[in-house]
C-alpha cells in the first residue's frame, strides 16, 4: 500500500478563477460561492465552466451575494441577487436580460 503524508499536502490560495492564468496541481480558487481545487496544471481559458471538466475538482459549494439584480450583468449559477422584495438564485450561469425582472434562469425565494 502507497504511503501517504498529509504534511507533504500544499494547497495554494489564489483567489479568484481568473482567465488566462497558469494554475498549478493543488492551486485553490474561488469561482461564483464555489472553491475548487487544481487537479491538471493549465493555462486557463477563457471560460471557468470550459475548464472546470478537466482541471477542478469542487471542494465546497455555496453561494455569493451580488446585490440588487441588474440588467445585462453576467451572474454565474448560486449567485443571489435582491428584486423587488424577492431573492433569486441563479439556476444557470447567464447574462441577464434588458430592463426585465429575474426570468427563468433564477430560482425566487422570499426575503426573511
Amino acid at each position: 500500500m502507497a504511503e501517504f503524508k498529509l504534511g507533504r499536502i500544499r494547497f495554494v490560495w489564489k483567489s479568484d478563477w481568473a482567465a488566462s492564468t497558469v494554475y498549478y496541481k493543488d492551486d485553490i480558487v474561488r469561482n461564483g460561492g464555489n472553491t475548487y481545487v487544481c487537479i491538471n496544471g493549465h493555462s486557463s481559458s477563457s471560460d471557468f465552466p470550459t475548464d472546470a471538466a478537466s482541471y477542478w475538482n469542487i471542494i465546497s459549494d455555496g453561494q455569493e451575494w451580488k446585490s440588487d439584480w441588474a440588467p445585462e450583468t453576467y451572474y454565474k449559477q448560486n449567485d443571489i441577487v435582491k428584486y423587488g422584495g424577492q431573492l433569486y438564485i441563479a439556476n444557470t450561469a447567464h447574462t441577464s436580460a434588458t430592463n426585465e425582472s429575474p426570468d427563468f434562469f433564477w430560482l425566487r425565494s422570499k426575503l426573511i
